[in-house]
């Protein structure tokens, strides 16, 4: 495997599944890519805690317009990257139908693995566990699920606790 390519949001549990994905990724000796796919300024609608250096932001602040999102969403990532401590780590935030963009862009990136997170925090529990679902149900290319839930703002995450799908 030469590409991994981390689908996370800013959910605190994100950092789990960023260091879980780029530990797999660096064992394998592989180039790393983290994505943030936005579909919906909407969705934004919770007020996040900072999470690996990114301050986090508050609905008090909706964003104007995707510019933006997109902007926040870049510094979200720069964030990560820094928390993670390799600035050969690849960063992209994509625009559309989560599922549909992070499958886009695992073909082009053509990635080798794809990380997602099955999440399970108030509001998004429902959208972002149909996101899993799709992505496994319409690709070929193997996915690492990271369990997390509400309660996960950082536990070790170790291997055992990591379903395949490959």
């Amino acid at each position: 495997m030469k590409k991994v390519l981390i689908a996370i949001d800013y959910n605190p549990a994100a950092q789990k599944i960023a260091e879980t994905g780029f530990e797999y990724a660096r064992a394998m000796n592989a180039e790393t890519c983290i994505v943030h796919a936005i579909a919906d300024i909407a969705y934004n609608s919770e007020e996040y805690s900072p999470i690996m250096g990114f301050e986090g932001f508050s609905p008090d602040g909706v964003f104007k317009d995707l510019e933006e999102q997109e902007n926040e969403a870049s510094r979200f990532l720069a964030a990560v990257v820094q928390h993670l401590g390799d600035s050969n780590i690849k960063i992209r935030v994509l625009d559309g139908k989560t599922f549909e963009t992070i499958l886009q862009y695992a073909v082009e990136y053509k990635a080798d693995l794809i990380v997602m997170g099955a999440n399970n925090h108030s509001g998004f529990e429902k959208i972002l566990g149909d996101v899993v679902a799709k992505v496994i149900k319409h690709t070929e290319i193997p996915i690492l699920i990271v369990p997390t839930d509400k309660h996960d703002l950082r536990t070790n995450s170790k291997k055992q606790d990591v379903l395949q799908y490959i």
